[in-house]
């Protein structure tokens, strides 16, 4: 009897220990899971932002005279030719301020051709002897100085017929006049600053965005990189271009440092005007025919009882498959109760190595160690899994739980 006393609680003690050992198992086979399956498909890592179109080239064209404006020949949209003349100025005040200046030219030269003959004859005179040298300096000096007024109204009727011709404002480029900002008959002033008339695009069948990039994505952007982008008149079409330039000058907006990146742009078909908000995609990777998963296998967290039972799977593959710089890294891990949680048991994975829980040929909870490759908010690149099985649409991953009823 005494020996039975002591047996029965044994046995229970045996059944209590088998039991806690099993129970994580047949807890996890009690569980109804929901999936998701592999893809294949595109997938591209992308940084966006906005910008706007502008002409590649465009000229501010002025004038350098102030007065009316007495003609205009162009108007937005208008094709024009390099040389060809846009506008007008009234020419009658410059006409006679020629006139007058021409009229003082004649002055000047009478009394130059005069001085010039008495320099002469007082040279003559002096060298005989027969005026004093104060007599021979004044008449130099009124030489000279009838000389210096000739040259002075030469270099005015010279001014006066250089802005006769800048009263005739030409295009320097060809292109298209994309602003007019003067009306025929108003009055410039050229005073302090050359007041703007028109502006010229040069080509508007190339383009450039400028496009504000944040500083923490800048680093992803490199020179010919490939851009998409779209405009609001368009909604539903798609344009390319290419970065053709990164500049380093950083612009703070709204307290976020920010840096301009010009993109390209062919407009053969004329549908992008200068002005446009962009909506840009740039293209940082892409991947066609790739294997894609949800990741919602990755952000799956998994019950107490799952845990336990992956734990051993986990680092027996490991040991076989990830590189020794992480393996003992992330073993010492999932051997910590601190950090083997369902949140964090996969924390010391680098970012090129990720898993999701599956249900294996044997109808048992397996992990699958997985390199990943480009990565967005939705989807992600299967590059090959770490035990070498091959990559098939129909391998499903779990990405939910719920308890059977």
């Amino acid at each position: 009897m005494k020996r039975l006393k002591w047996i029965v609680p044994l046995i229970l003690i045996i059944a209590l220990v088998i039991y806690f050992i099993i129970k994580p198992k047949i807890d996890a086979k009690n569980l109804e899971y929901t999936y998701t399956y592999l893809e294949k498909g595109k997938i591209e890592l992308v940084v966006s932002s906005t910008g706007t179109l502008e002409a590649i080239n465009t000229v501010e064209i002025g004038t350098q005279i102030s007065g009316t404006i007495k003609k205009i020949y162009v108007d937005y949209n208008d094709k024009v030719k390099a040389g060809q003349l846009l506008a007008e100025m009234d020419l009658k005040l410059l006409k006679t301020n020629l006139t007058s200046a021409q009229a003082n030219l004649s002055v000047s030269e009478v009394q130059l051709t005069h001085t010039t003959e008495e320099y002469n004859r007082s040279k003559i005179l002096f060298e005989k002897g027969v005026i004093s040298q104060q007599e021979y300096s004044n008449s130099k000096y009124t030489y000279e100085q009838a000389l210096s007024a000739k040259k002075a109204s030469v270099a005015a009727v010279k001014n006066i017929q250089v802005s006769i011709n800048y009263a005739h404002i030409t295009s320097p480029i060809s292109g298209t006049v994309t602003e007019r900002s003067v009306e025929e008959g108003q009055t410039v002033a050229a005073s302090f600053s050359t007041p703007k008339m028109f502006i010229i695009a040069e080509d508007l069948s190339k383009m450039q965005i400028l496009a504000d990039v944040d500083e923490s994505d800048i680093g992803y952007i490199t020179n010919n990189m490939p851009v998409r982008f779209s405009v609001q008149t368009y909604p539903e079409k798609k344009f390319n271009g290419q970065v053709s330039q990164i500049r380093l000058q950083p612009i703070e907006i709204n307290n976020v440092v920010n840096y301009q990146v010009v993109v390209d742009v062919d407009n053969d078909k004329g549908l992008l005007l200068p002005g446009m908000t962009t909506n840009l995609e740039f293209i940082i990777r892409a991947s066609k025919d790739a294997f894609l998963i949800n990741n919602s296998a990755f952000r799956f967290r998994p019950n107490e009882q799952m845990l336990k039972e992956i734990k051993p799977i986990l680092e027996s593959k490991s040991k076989m498959m990830l590189p020794d710089s992480v393996q003992q890294t992330f073993i010492k891990a999932i051997n910590n109760e601190d950090t083997y949680t369902s949140s964090n048991f996969k924390k010391k994975l680098p970012a090129t190595i990720d898993g999701f829980f599956y249900i294996n040929a044997d109808e048992n909870l397996d992990f699958k160690f997985i390199e990943i490759g480009i990565k967005t908010g939705l989807q992600s690149e299967i590059k090959r899994f770490l035990d070498g099985s091959e990559l098939t649409e129909e391998i499903k991953a779990i990405n939910g739980i719920k308890s059977k009823k």
